[in-house]
């Protein structure tokens, strides 16, 4: 064979050798890094916040990245999120705030517990969490950190003890993910009636809270601690067109005995004075309810000045006014003027 085309032959084989060997490589390579988990997407989480609140499964860990992705680390384990999910505290709840997707079709959620302890990505499935974060699954569920509660059954209310402690929030006390004070001092309401509009309890601690509306001002407006108000129970309208208010004073030590508010219910009667009589005689004899109203008392002991007192009060009475007698315990028989008198004599 001539050297010069044996060289060419052999020159020919080897480069097409070299070229196959770098085909080889380079399928290769296109096959490893095909294979290789990266992320897609990443992007904020559009749906409302509240509908994003959510408690770990304890199914899967929360890492750095998602968790098929080289270089992610891990920052909380299955069984730490297992305690949380348990946990009967609001600080442990979570807030999803973006979701990745990968390669592989791999959906996370990346998190944050309400109290800032725990953060990162989790898997949540191959279905976009975002379009329903109620049908979220594998690593997360949806969390309702309040439920609705009863009405006071009276809606004003009042501030028991106004000041620091007890503001106003946007939302009860971690219910919601940095949930803050729209309020921070109430002083300055201190005495001022409020509106109850709605009444919540946190699910977990079952702690009750109002969210309440300034009477006066309804821009003060803000969800407290129900344990923060006190109800204000309205005065009830009175018809002060047939009621006497009576008082009923012992004689001999001026302390008042009986304190009745007297009720005109019959037809008969129109006039007070009249009305009156009935219920607590004259003045000077036992007539009509004396004894109901004071047990034990009676006016037949009474000074004639006493006597004559009662039956002008009487006589003078008004619906709406209050009529005030006097009256002595049946066991004192002697009239008070009577000892007075005896006294004097004595002397």
């Amino acid at each position: 064979m001539n050297m010069k085309l044996y060289k060419s032959l052999f020159i020919s084989v080897a480069a097409l050798g070299l070229f196959a060997a770098a085909g080889f490589s380079n399928a290769q390579s296109a096959g490893a890094k095909s294979k290789k988990v990266r992320v897609t997407r990443n992007y904020a989480a559009s749906a409302k916040g509240t509908d994003r609140n959510v408690v770990p499964t304890g199914q899967y860990a929360i890492y750095t990245k998602p968790g098929t992705v080289k270089g992610a680390r891990l920052v909380a384990s299955k069984t730490t999120l297992s305690d949380l999910a348990n946990s009967q505290s609001s600080k442990d709840y979570f807030r999803a705030y973006r979701v990745a997707k990968t390669n592989k079709g791999s959906y996370y959620a990346k998190v944050v517990s309400f109290d800032y302890q725990h953060r990162g990505w989790i898997y949540v499935g191959k279905t976009n969490p975002d379009s329903d974060w109620a049908s979220v699954g594998y690593g997360l569920k949806q969390a309702q950190t309040t439920k609705q509660a009863a009405m006071p059954d009276t809606q004003t209310v009042q501030l028991t003890n106004p000041g620091v402690i007890n503001s106003l929030w946007d939302a009860p006390y971690r219910s919601q993910y940095r949930a803050k004070k729209v309020l921070v001092d109430t002083t300055p309401y201190g005495g001022e009636d409020f509106t109850v509009t709605k009444s919540v309890e946190m699910t977990r601690e079952e702690t009750p809270y109002y969210y309440i509306v300034n009477d006066n001002d309804p821009s003060i407006r803000g969800w407290i601690y129900a344990g923060a108000v006190i109800e204000q129970v309205p005065t009830p309208t009175v018809n002060n067109d047939k009621i006497v208010y009576a008082k009923i004073i012992d004689a001999d030590s001026g302390l008042v005995v009986a304190d009745q508010t007297l009720t005109n219910t019959r037809t008969d009667l129109t006039n007070a004075p009249a009305f009156v009589a009935t219920e607590l005689g004259n003045g000077a004899a036992d007539e009509a309810k004396l004894g109901a109203y004071a047990p034990g008392y009676t006016y037949k002991t009474l000074s004639a000045a006493d006597k004559s007192a009662n039956y002008s009060a009487i006589a003078g009475a008004t619906y709406g006014g209050t009529v005030t007698v006097k009256a002595r315990l049946a066991s004192n028989s002697q009239p008070l003027d009577t000892i007075k008198d005896a006294n004097l004599i004595s002397k």
